[in-house]
């Protein structure tokens, strides 16, 4: 998806997107053609990152800061306010103490105007629907990095797509099951997708072929990858590496706020999700277990339609295929009932997140804890 742009003062730049990778290196990209171009020029970046209301509003205060200080060559400055995370939709962007730091920061870019200062932003997702992001519209330019939408079936079939082109092109073979595990790993985002399949070209190009085994060694263990495989150890019901696969997810979260344990349920909803859907199709006769993902898929094309949900959230068609092929004989480990309990469990595991004094920690872990405990069976002793 090509970013979206509005026509502006080019000393003013926003850059934002759900794709983490694209956004990034595409700030990246900006600043240090600005530093290029404005060699005289003062340079300052600002820690946009922020967990709370008050850390949002002391790192506005140092973009306002750094915006109104003057440079001490006199020629100008360079300001990058990096890794925003509230400017989406997220509880504290809608408090009065952001609402109105972003008001500051656009009412002193109106008063200044062009010359004596560039400002980039970069963020993540950005509610588009705000004053902050209309007025920035008007006043520079905004770029727009969503990839592909995850909520659409069709994103899966174009992404495998752009792999088997990259594939063909350097003349590298590859099954289907290779290719759906690099676009599940990578995700909906399409640059980090070219540069992670030039990778495995790179990999691959003695041999001339791709394997699944290639894919897990060379690309990236980026958020998609690590969820991916802390899902599939709750899948296996293998509460050792889930801990291990969770204590990384964490240690991370630390380091990354733009990442959360609200985020890392989700995944863990999705994945639950996924295998009762999977259970039930099984029960009604549409799919059957099977080594190979090429007759994997193959059965799934042959199921009706008009079947199907309309809801996405509850649409197996709309699942990247190799998830549903993983997810199959991971169901046999869990009953249905087991399962229908899980999403329970975790629905209570949202709320204590958003209202309990009990540690993120401590929540995921006694839940997964919850789920993947074996049930017990009762002895009877013989009476004599």
């Amino acid at each position: 998806m090509p970013p979206s742009k509005a026509s502006a003062s080019s000393d003013f730049v926003l850059i934002c997107g759900q794709d983490d990778h694209a956004t990034r290196q595409r700030s990246k990209q900006v600043y240090e053609q600005w530093i290029r171009g404005c060699p005289d020029h003062e340079q300052e970046i600002v820690d946009g990152s922020a967990a709370t209301v008050s850390e949002a509003s002391q790192a506005l205060s140092r973009c306002l800061e750094a915006l109104q200080t003057l440079s001490f060559l006199g020629a100008g400055k360079l300001i990058w306010f990096r890794h925003c995370t509230f400017l989406g939709e997220e509880k504290m962007a809608a408090s009065k103490a952001v609402t109105e730091g972003l008001a500051a920061v656009v009412q002193e870019v109106q008063q200044v105007g062009e010359g004596s200062f560039r400002l980039l932003i970069s963020a993540g997702k950005v509610d588009k629907r705000k004053s902050f992001y209309k007025q920035f519209q008007k006043l520079g330019k905004v770029e727009v990095h969503d990839g592909w939408d995850p909520s659409k079936s069709d994103w899966v079939i174009e992404a495998e797509q752009r792999v088997r082109d990259s594939f063909a092109q350097a003349q590298i073979q590859a099954d289907a099951e290779a290719i759906s595990l690099l676009v599940e790993l990578v995700g909906p985002y399409p640059r980090q997708l070219e540069q992670e399949s030039e990778k495995v070209v790179l990999f691959a190009s003695a041999s001339g072929q791709a394997t699944s085994e290639d894919i897990r060694q060379v690309v990236s263990r980026n958020k998609q990858a690590k969820a991916f495989a802390l899902g599939d150890a709750l899948g296996n019901r293998d509460l050792e590496t889930a801990m291990r696969c969770l204590d990384e997810e964490l240690w991370e979260m630390r380091l990354d706020r733009q990442r959360s344990a609200i985020g890392l349920l989700y995944g863990l909803i999705s994945k639950v999700r996924t295998l009762i859907l999977v259970k039930e199709m099984r029960a009604r006769g549409w799919l059957r277990s099977e080594r190979q993902f090429f007759r994997f898929k193959q059965q799934l094309e042959q199921i009706p339609a008009g079947e199907m949900p309309e809801d996405p959230r509850f649409n197996p068609m709309r699942i990247n295929p190799y998830v549903l092929f993983r997810a199959l004989p991971q169901s046999d480990s869990y009953q249905m009932e087991e399962l229908v309990t899980a999403m329970h469990q975790l629905f209570r595991a949202n709320q204590l997140l958003v209202s309990s004094p009990m540690s993120d920690d401590q929540i995921l872990q006694q839940t997964l804890v919850s789920i993947m405990a074996r049930p017990t069976t009762k002895k009877t002793s013989k009476t004599s």
